[in-house]
């Protein structure tokens, strides 16, 4: 017998025997089921798959993107809306990161691990499904310097062509090397993160050398700190050249650029997408 059964025989003076049992009693339901679909809180946020640039093939095994193409992201909503505009994390320069991290479906994936390319993808995304592909903004000609009023389409932006470059070979901890033609040495470097990126833009002696000591893992397989950053300052300008060439040559990203032609002098040329206040904050 049931604790149910039990508990209606005791409130009635009926025997088990004289009781219609062809309507069973009604089942209790649970307090934290009795919301159904119908519920008014019940919400669910629209979201969305996007293509990472990297197709996960840079991240470790043992991360949440390892070997994953895409990425889910909700749509924003007020509460996004409310980190771009909160003063503190503006002040900070923390509110991008924390609007992105907001969006992510998958919270094991933090946005300071993601690779700059993707974190790109992420930004360009969520700034079509928050506020429109088109993006209305200011650029300077480079021919005449004319300061002039352009729109973007975002829809339009597609994923770099990594460029083959044979003196490059990737390793299996998803590093490259390269061998230098000026100094005949081998460099091993890594692609930045959104944690490396915020770094280098905090540092008040940014520039080529704060770049190549974030990047560059070993020199001729040395990876004790000092020798690299000793290595790194004797550099020929031509090995140095090589080396950022060869970062911007394997590192996955969108390819933020348009054909713009300038009013005032008719000359069209690719212009990058300028991430400036605009383009989360196109109200301002």
């Amino acid at each position: 017998m049931s604790r149910n059964q039990d508990r209606a025989f005791n409130n009635t003076t009926d025997s088990p025997e004289n009781t219609n049992t062809s309507t069973p009693p009604p089942t209790p339901v649970a307090p934290d089921t009795q919301m159904t679909a119908a519920s008014p809180f019940n919400f669910v946020v629209p979201t969305e798959v996007i293509n990472l640039p990297s197709a996960g093939k840079h991240y470790p095994v043992g991360h949440p993107l390892h070997n994953q193409t895409s990425i889910e992201i909700k749509h924003m909503t007020a509460k996004e809306e409310d980190i771009l505009t909160s003063a503190t994390l503006l002040k900070k320069g923390l509110a991008l990161d924390k609007m992105l991290q907001s969006i992510i479906v998958d919270k094991n994936i933090r946005i300071e691990d993601l690779l700059v390319g993707d974190k790109n993808a992420l930004l360009v995304a969520s700034r079509v499904y928050g506020y429109g592909a088109k993006y209305d903004t200011e650029v300077e000609c480079m021919a005449c310097k004319h300061v002039f009023s352009t729109s973007f389409d975002l829809d339009n932006l597609k994923t770099k062509e990594i460029i083959d470059v044979k003196a490059i070979t990737m390793t299996e901890n998803h590093t490259f090397k390269l061998p230098l033609p000026k100094s005949n040495i081998v460099v091993e470097f890594r692609l930045l993160t959104s944690k490396d990126e915020s770094v280098l833009a905090n540092n008040k002696i940014a520039g080529s050398l704060s770049l190549l000591k974030t990047i560059v893992v070993s020199i001729n397989d040395q990876t004790d700190s000092f020798y690299i950053t000793r290595a790194i300052e004797s550099l020929p300008i031509l090995d140095v050249s090589m080396l950022k060439k060869a970062y911007t040559a394997v590192m996955p990203d969108l390819d933020m650029t348009q054909m713009v032609e300038c009013e005032n002098c008719n000359e069209t040329a690719n212009m990058g997408v300028p991430l400036d206040a605009g383009f989360f904050w196109p109200n301002l």
